[in-house]
Order: C-alpha cells, then structure tokens, then sequence
C-alpha cells in the first residue's frame, strides 16, 4: 500500500460522506514498498526472534507468538513453486524460504509478477506473512523447550 497516497486520502477526509477514494492508487506496488514490506514482516520477525531465543531459554514458560494474517495463507499464492516450496514441510529451511523471497523480489523489479503467477495485489504482503509462517513453523520444529505458535486475524475474528 502506498502510504503517501494513504496520507493525502485521509487529509481528503477519508471516510467522510461524498469522499471519493481512489484505492487503486493506494494498493499501488512499488519495487521499494515490496522490499520494505518482506523486510519488516519477513526479516525483522525473524531477526528479532534469533535475538531473543537465548533469553527466553532461561525462563520458566517461554513462548514466541508470531502475527501473521489470513492474507499468508498459501491458497493465495498462485505461483506453484513457491507455494510447493513453503507447504514442503520435510524439507522446508530458512534457505529455502529466502530463495522464494528473492525470487519474488527478482521478478517484481523484473515487471513479471504476472507472468510468473505472483498474486496480483498485495502481492509483497501475502509473500511476507506466508514466508513468516514457514519460518514459525521451523522454529517450532527446532525441538527446543519454546512454545512457538503463530496468531493471524482470522484467529482473532473468531473470538469476537
């Protein structure tokens, strides 16, 4: 999503009665937007989880709780290798995970999402929460002491 387009939306009155918004303009996909995104949901996630593994050994009910989103799940994905390649839990790695993200990355700056069967928008977000719920489920398999579980917004739709 464009944030720019997002912020001059809402100074327009977003939400307003008789306000035209234009969400073509704000689900626009640029290169740099996708990289941020798979950065931040994708990276930083897993960044920040290597950080903190060591400390949450010394406690006494450790857990990692990941976000994700309804908008990770693999149906989503119409790219049949990368979809294979994150479902493939035998041989699922963090390796393998990275290749699907640069891949993706690769042909967005390349102009052939199309082409090559990315989903059609939103397209850097579905990516990063999919690629983050494969790598939640590669440390829950690490065998370690942590509880590790994953929330999306559909888990938190059926409690309200």
């Amino acid at each position: 999503m464009d944030p720019e387009a997002l912020r001059a939306a809402a100074a327009a009155g977003l939400g307003k009665k008789d306000v035209e918004v234009k969400w073509s303009e704000m689900l626009t996909q640029t290169y740099e937007l996708a990289e941020e995104c798979i950065k931040t949901n994708y990276y930083g996630t897993k960044k920040m989880t290597k950080t903190f593994l060591p400390l949450l050994q010394l406690s006494d009910s450790p857990r990692v709780v990941n976000i994700s989103s309804g908008r990770g799940r693999l149906k989503l994905i119409p790219n049949e290798w990368a979809k294979g390649v994150l479902n493939d839990a035998e041989k699922l790695t963090e390796e393998r995970i990275e290749e699907v993200l640069n891949e993706f990355l690769r042909d967005f700056k390349e102009d052939m999402l199309e082409t090559k069967c990315w989903p059609p928008a939103l397209s850097a977000y579905i990516l990063s929460k999919a690629a983050l719920n494969a790598y939640t489920r590669i440390v829950a398999k690490r065998g370690t002491q942590i509880c590790v579980s994953i929330v999306s917004d559909l888990d938190l739709s059926k409690q309200t």
